[in-house]
């Protein structure tokens, strides 16, 4: 028992397990999820939605955020969903982004994250691939 609680106090201090990450629950409670707006497909089909969150093929990975990088340099950017005004301009490599601060930033949305899951036309999610969207403009909160 006691080496169970020397580990369990490495851990803590090691920050594992989530405990000292970069992505904390508290900053996540800060932003909205189920974001409602309009979708427009690259074949020109409009349909109103509720984005879920982002992810990959396989499954949903946030709820309240986006991995993003400006081209050509290093490392990433969260971006919170929340703070996303519209997405227009969708190419194969990046998208252009409009903030509701009234910002606008080209950025390349990591693999991970190029899929939106969206609250089904009837039960359940539904995956739409970034590559096959025209733009997606958000409600007004």
């Amino acid at each position: 028992m006691k080496t169970f609680a020397i580990g369990l106090a490495a851990a803590v201090v090691m920050g594992i397990g989530g405990v000292g990450g970069a992505r904390t629950v508290p900053d996540e409670q800060d932003h909205v999820s189920s974001l409602s707006g309009t979708l427009i497909l690259i074949n020109g089909e409009s349909r109103n939605i509720v984005l879920e969150g982002v992810g990959c093929t396989s499954s949903l990975c946030s709820r309240v955020l986006l991995n993003t990088r400006k081209a050509d340099e290093p490392g990433f950017t969260r971006v919170w969903l929340d703070s996303i005004s519209a997405i227009r301009d969708v190419t194969k490599d990046d998208a252009l982004f409009l903030f509701r601060d009234g910002t606008e930033r080209r950025l390349s949305v990591f693999p991970l994250n190029r899929v939106l899951y969206i609250k089904g036309r009837w039960l359940g999610r539904e995956k739409i691939g970034l590559e096959t969207v025209r733009s997606l403009e958000f409600e007004r909160r």
